[in-house]
């Protein structure tokens, strides 16, 4: 389907390939059934999250460590989401984490806003719908709930208007039988703003990237059609559901691919089932016309920033960008990622004052929050050979568990030695630690004398709530948040089960 942003009317609307075919159920009108949205959320989950009415608003530079953490839902369950592909990138800015649509960054950036604002925020587009499927909690963002393509075309307007309320109308005129026209839509003007209109150009921009995309789709995707266009795809499980939502400055289409009767398709995604169609509509009916830009609103700087941190470039950052704020959102503080060490030529250590002055260089690390440590030695990017007060800050203070997930449910398996069934305990501790313990049910049952801060407990069924203590270099001590987890016991396989 396709709307005028600015006036609402409805220009184009397909909600089946053939209403007379049984065969595919073509009497259902697709562009009015509720379908789960896949990825088509994001973009609003990131411009709530940069809404400058709140404190500490994102902006397009904001870093986001794009690696697999657990979050907690409002039913107390573990929700660990994954990218497409399991693949973790590491440290990223929001402009290529919306772009490239992974999905572990906008969980994060949900959690930052909580899903009640989100939902409040996404009804008040047209997705009035989605508030009653709030016990989905932050897989939302990713496709949860249920959505029509005409309310998706209504929220999208919003960001293609430079942040208004629309109402979409199919009716512009009536005229009687003596063909007196009796009727016709005037549009009112556009008054009710939902979306600040920096944030909506700044998404804009985003979405109409090509190369902030290209870690996902490539330099030649269907979303790129030539001229100024944002897009956003979106793929359910099992590719049940495929979408592209795009516009233009006076444009938006959505398009969904899918089956009537919900069944899955073979391997087909948003880009390549809903993108062509996309592309091949917009470029058909906008051929030899004029291609507007997208408008800047007053009260953007552009600013050059770190690609890695998002924050000023420091002596030793090798890499830099410029990004979109909004004005007064700018960073302030340098980039710190990238520091010089002086290490010893030959042993690979940090020189020391024994050092002999001929062995000694300086070699500029990426130093990258704790939770990253492990993900950069997997792609292959050197660490320092540095103590843990070297570590970046990023809740450097905290002691905080980062293994087990919270709310995660073992089993003991009685096909397996209970000896051989044991749970990895572990810690993120703060610089100073000197030794650390694990405090199950209030009860020692192990820790470590230096990183990694971590133990081994052989499991036992029961409910448990799990703490770290931690030594620091001062005397003191520091306990962490606590999290809950619990192991039950498998029952035995039946001889019937067996042999199946």
């Amino acid at each position: 389907m396709a709307l005028d942003p600015r006036t609402g009317e409805v220009l184009t609307l397909l909600g089946s390939p053939d209403y007379f075919d049984e065969a595919i159920d073509g009497a259902v009108n697709a562009a009015l059934a509720y379908r789960q949205p896949g990825s088509t959320l994001k973009p609003f989950t990131y411009a709530e999250a940069m809404n400058p009415a709140y404190p500490d608003p994102y902006t397009a530079a904001t870093m986001i460590l794009d690696i697999r953490r657990p979050f907690v839902t409002n039913k107390k369950e573990s929700f660990a989401p994954a990218n497409y592909g399991h693949v973790e990138h590491g440290p990223i800015l929001v402009r290529e984490a919306l772009a490239s649509s992974y999905n572990i960054p906008a969980v994060v950036a949900l959690e930052q806003i909580g899903v009640e604002r989100f939902l409040r925020f996404v009804s008040e587009l047209g997705l009035e719908n989605l508030r009653d499927n709030a016990q989905v909690d932050f897989s939302i963002t990713l496709g949860g709930g249920e959505v029509r393509l005409l309310d998706l075309a209504e929220a999208y307007a919003a960001l293609a208007n430079g942040g208004y309320d629309i109402e979409p109308h199919f009716i512009l005129s009536i005229t009687d039988a003596r063909g007196e026209q009796i009727y016709r839509y005037q549009a009112p003007p556009l008054e009710r703003r939902l979306l600040d209109e920096r944030v909506a150009f700044i998404i804009t921009d985003i979405l109409s990237d090509n190369r902030a995309r290209m870690p996902s789709f490539g330099e030649n995707s269907p979303l790129n059609v030539g001229f100024p266009a944002a897009a956003k795809t979106g793929t359910t499980t099992d590719y049940r559901d495929n979408w592209v939502m795009g516009y233009t400055p006076d444009l938006v289409v959505g398009v969904w691919v899918g089956n009537a009767d919900n069944a899955p398709m073979l391997d087909v995604s948003g880009v390549s089932g809903a993108g062509p169609v996309f592309n091949l509509f917009l470029r058909t009916v906008r051929r030899g016309g004029p291609h507007a830009e997208f408008a800047e609103p007053s009260g953007i700087t552009r600013l050059e920033v770190c690609r890695i941190s998002g924050l000023l470039p420091g002596e030793y950052c090798p890499q830099r960008i410029e990004e979109l704020f909004i004005r007064g959102s700018e960073p302030i503080e340098s980039d710190s990622f990238y520091r010089p060490f002086t290490v010893d030529r030959l042993t690979g250590r940090l020189a020391t004052s024994s050092t002999d002055p001929a062995n000694r260089r300086e070699q500029v690390f990426l130093v990258l929050p704790d939770e990253a440590r492990s993900w950069a030695l997997k792609v292959g990017i050197p660490q320092p050979p540095f103590a843990k007060q070297y570590l970046a800050a990023d809740n450097s203070d905290a002691l905080r568990i980062s293994s087990p997930d919270p709310y995660t449910v073992y089993e003991l398996s009685q096909q397996v030695p209970a000896e051989a069934q044991r749970l990895r305990l572990a810690a993120l501790a703060p610089a100073g630690t000197v030794s650390l313990r694990f405090l199950l049910n209030g009860e020692d049952v192990g820790g470590a004398e230096r990183a990694p801060w971590q133990a081994w407990w052989t499991l036992e069924a029961g409910q448990f709530t799990l703490v770290a203590q931690a030594t620091l270099s001062g005397g003191g001590q520091q306990l962490s948040p606590s999290i809950q987890f619990s192991v039950v016991e498998k029952q035995a396989l039946s001889a019937y089960d067996r042999e199946i």
